[in-house]
């Protein structure tokens, strides 16, 4: 079985940084960068501030949805070098001399919202970037693919529904081929269960498992929740008999 995990976010990504700059009073360029890195490709993260000097102890934080910032690495005024902090200097990051930040064999742990910063009288952050990882899997005709959509803590309504459907060549509309149900009046619903059991501080996870037998099982999968009179889209997860393009 070849496992997917499809996550999103209900809410900006963006919304734990007022939590996280505190009373910094500079934040510069809120439009947010997104990299989708390979495993076998190194990242490399600058660090691009507008009047950036010697003078100001600099910093790298990493930011995940519904958890706290985590320092990454900082560099004192008064040093020629910068260090990882604790952690991070077993997890494959490389600090370079000018601050920039490389990911060196990126994979699911190196996911996130990095963001690097100074300080001085006001504290300065740079525009994040988002940090995705795409794996690469190799799917034989018959094995079993375990789909999962995530929907985090602070977003899950007493009702909702959760889709799945599949988009391929050849087809003038999506296939929907399977629903969750989740309401407050039927908890005794299997797909309510299946919502619990799953369920972590990251959020409710939905899993849905599909064989692929033949090319008309093939095309590109999504998950998408509707609730509140919205409907969120997850991200699309290719499938062919080749290889399996999946986002970690």
């Amino acid at each position: 079985i070849v496992e997917i995990t499809s996550s999103f976010f209900l809410l900006e990504f963006i919304s734990p940084l007022f939590y996280f700059i505190g009373s910094a009073q500079a934040v510069e360029d809120l439009k947010r960068e997104f990299i989708s890195a390979q495993s076998d490709k190194p990242v490399t993260l600058d660090c691009k501030l507008e009047h950036q000097t010697g003078d100001k102890n600099q910093f790298w934080y990493k930011l995940i949805s519904g958890q706290e910032p985590q320092e990454v690495a900082t560099k004192l005024k008064e040093k020629d070098t910068g260090s990882l902090s604790l952690g991070f200097d077993k997890l494959g990051f490389k600090l370079h001399d000018n601050f920039s930040l490389t990911i060196e064999q990126p994979n699911k742990a190196h996911e996130g919202m990095y963001f690097c910063g100074q300080d001085g009288n006001t504290n300065k952050f740079s525009k994040g970037t988002f940090v995705a990882v795409k794996a690469f899997q190799t799917l034989s005709p018959g094995e079993a693919v375990n789909l999962q959509c995530t929907v985090q803590p602070n977003n899950q309504p007493a009702d909702q529904q959760v889709f799945w459907f599949r988009s391929s060549a050849g087809r003038s509309f999506p296939e929907i081929i399977f629903t969750h149900h989740s309401s407050s009046s039927s908890s005794s619903s299997s797909s309510n269960r299946q919502c619990e059991i799953s369920s972590s501080k990251d959020g409710c996870v939905f899993n849905f498992t599909k064989n692929i037998f033949n090319t008309t099982d093939t095309g590109t999968y999504y998950c998408a929740v509707a609730s509140c009179g919205r409907i969120i889209i997850g991200d699309g997860t290719p499938v062919d008999f080749s290889k399996l393009y999946f986002f970690i």
